[in-house]
C-alpha cells in the first residue's frame, strides 16, 4: 500500500521528502475521516436532541486544524526544501485540501446510516418534547388571558365589529 502511494507521489513529480508527504497526507486524511465518525457518534450518544451548528462540531474543528497543518507543511516544503512549486504539486495539494472535508462528511454519513434507527428515535423524542413545550405555552397564554380578561387588542377589535354592525 505504501509503495503504491509513493509511486502516486512520483507521478506528481515529488522528488524530495516523499515519505514525509505520504505520512502527513495520510495522517490528515485519517484524522478527518475519524473526526467525521467521532462527530456523528458524539451526536448519536449525547442527550442533546438537536444537531449542533457546523462550527461547534468536532469534525469541523479537526478540519480547520488539519488545513492549517497542511498549509504550514506546504509552505515549509516549497520554501525551504525545494524552493519552487510545480503545477503538478499544486494539483496534488489542492486535491488533498479538498479531500479532507470530503472524508469528514463520508465518516459522518457512514455513522448516520449505521445508526439511522437511533437518530430517528431522537427526532421523534425532539418532536414530542417540542409539542409538550408548545402545549404548555398555549395553556399558559389561555390561563393569563382568562385571568386578565380580553386584551386591549381584542377589545378594540370587538368595538370595531360592533361599530360596523351599528352602521349597517
Amino acid at each position: 500500500m505504501a509503495d503504491a502511494y509513493l509511486s502516486l507521489l512520483k507521478a506528481f513529480h515529488f522528488t524530495e521528502m516523499q515519505t514525509w508527504i505520504a505520512t502527513i497526507s495520510m495522517l490528515l486524511f485519517v484524522s478527518n475521516l475519524s473526526g467525521g465518525i467521532l462527530s456523528a457518534l458524539v451526536f448519536i450518544y449525547s442527550p442533546m436532541l438537536q444537531k449542533r451548528p457546523l462550527v461547534d462540531r468536532i469534525s469541523f474543528r479537526l478540519f480547520i486544524m488539519s488545513e492549517v497543518i497542511l498549509l504550514v507543511f506546504i509552505f515549509f516544503y516549497h520554501v525551504f526544501m525545494i524552493e519552487t512549486i510545480q503545477p503538478d504539486h499544486m494539483v496534488y495539494w489542492a486535491s488533498a485540501s479538498l479531500m479532507m472535508p470530503l472524508l469528514a462528511v463520508i465518516g459522518s454519513q457512514l455513522m448516520q446510516v449505521i445508526f439511522a434507527g437511533k437518530i430517528k428515535d431522537k427526532e421523534v423524542e425532539l418532536k414530542r418534547r417540542l409539542d409538550i413545550i408548545r402545549a404548555q405555552k398555549r395553556d399558559k397564554m389561555k390561563k393569563e388571558q382568562a385571568a386578565n380578561g380580553p386584551s386591549k387588542l381584542e377589545q378594540m377589535l370587538a368595538q370595531r365589529a360592533a361599530d360596523r354592525k351599528g352602521k349597517s
